[in-house]
């Protein structure tokens, strides 16, 4: 089994935070373990983010351990875990970010995407650093992020729920300044019940199986269109919405 650090450091955890969810990899396949469709550069993502990882570790001489970061929750992918945003090309590029730069080991999602964004003269400032780094975070770099906040991004939606013998499957995607919008919108359309099991992210998750399945190529190039087109009027009222029924 794969040795994991038990040192409790900034922006780290230990083997018993992420014990629920770590599964030996060298033990033998298990009918109950969770199935994960994705694709072969998905894969690539990951190992892409834990090459980094590891590399930074060693670079720093650090007594963490990289498999621990990659299966603990981090606010830098919505609380999601890296071994799983990674396989999203827009979380893969914040992993790299975040190592290739040696920033902070949980540093804010806001913070990376305005240099993911190459808005340095618009989004980025000299408070920053200290912010992305861990170090506090600045007046200056709190006006930075106020402005973040009123920027259009866009958020998909994904849904798989069964009730009533009817089995829904939903995709939708539309621009907003943050999750609760994005959320609203899905209450309004589908009622609060099906809304809180929707799987709400910053970005496109190509590979998400109910995007695979739902959304053809066609739709996915007009809402790539619209998200580096955020500062135009459409897009302020655009909206996404697929939605397939299954009768048990």
């Amino acid at each position: 089994m794969i040795a994991m650090s038990h040192d409790h450091v900034e922006g780290s955890v230990s083997i018993e935070d992420v014990a629920p969810t770590y599964h030996d990899p060298l033990g033998r396949d298990r009918v109950d373990d969770r199935v994960v469709l994705t694709t072969d550069r998905a894969i690539s993502r990951v190992a892409l983010v834990a090459a980094e990882a590891g590399a930074r570790y060693q670079r720093e001489s650090a007594s963490r351990d990289a498999m621990t970061w990659m299966l603990a929750p981090r606010d830098v992918f919505g609380g999601a875990r890296p071994i799983d945003a990674c396989l999203e090309r827009t979380d893969c590029v914040r992993g790299i970010l975040v190592h290739g730069l040696g920033l902070g080991l949980d540093v804010d999602r806001e913070a990376v995407d305005a240099l993911m964004s190459g808005g340095l003269d618009d989004d980025f400032d000299e408070g920053e650093p200290d912010y992305l780094y861990e170090r506090g975070r600045s007046a200056e770099s709190e006006r930075a992020a106020s402005r973040r906040a009123r920027r259009l991004r866009l958020y998909t939606a994904t849904i798989l729920d069964s009730r009533d013998n009817v089995m829904i499957q939903a995709f939708h995607a539309s621009m907003a300044r943050n999750s609760r919008e994005v959320r609203s919108r899905l209450v309004g359309r589908y009622g609060p019940d099906v809304a809180d099991v929707a799987d709400i992210r910053l970005g496109f998750p190509r590979a998400s199986p109910i995007v695979l399945a739902l959304v053809p190529e066609a739709v996915i190039e007009l809402i790539r269109r619209t998200e580096m087109e955020w500062a135009s009027p459409a897009a302020l009222t655009f909206g996404v919405d697929i939605q397939q029924c299954i009768q048990a």
